[in-house]
């Protein structure tokens, strides 16, 4: 594994750490997947990250630190720090992706 994907594998734990902790199903599972194929050297969790950002309803709306309290919306405590630092992980994320799509890392390994 190159150092850059090392690096994302990284940051993937960070955002399914944070994901967990939310209880984000979904988008757990998704950075779940695309860990287990980078740890098996495996390109196409590249392709996979990737995916999940564009479009409507993709990894890049996600908000998270919502809760529904007495059937009535309600943000968590921290929920401002909890996406501060979804944002600034999926950017990182975003970048070492593209980085190693770009420069065939994972292949090359």
């Amino acid at each position: 594994m190159g150092s850059q994907t090392a690096k994302l594998v990284e940051v993937l734990d960070q955002i399914i750490g944070l994901l967990e902790a939310d209880e984000e199903v979904h988008w757990c599972n998704w950075m779940k997947r695309t860990r287990a194929r980078l740890m098996n050297s495996d390109f196409s969790g590249i392709e996979h990250l990737l995916s999940a950002y564009g479009g409507m309803g993709s990894f890049n709306d996600l908000i998270i630190g919502q809760t529904n309290h007495n059937g009535e919306f309600a943000w968590k405590q921290n929920y401002q720090e909890v996406n501060n630092e979804l944002n600034h992980l999926r950017g990182q994320a975003y970048q070492l992706a593209n980085w190693i799509k770009h420069n065939h890392e994972l292949r090359d390994a």
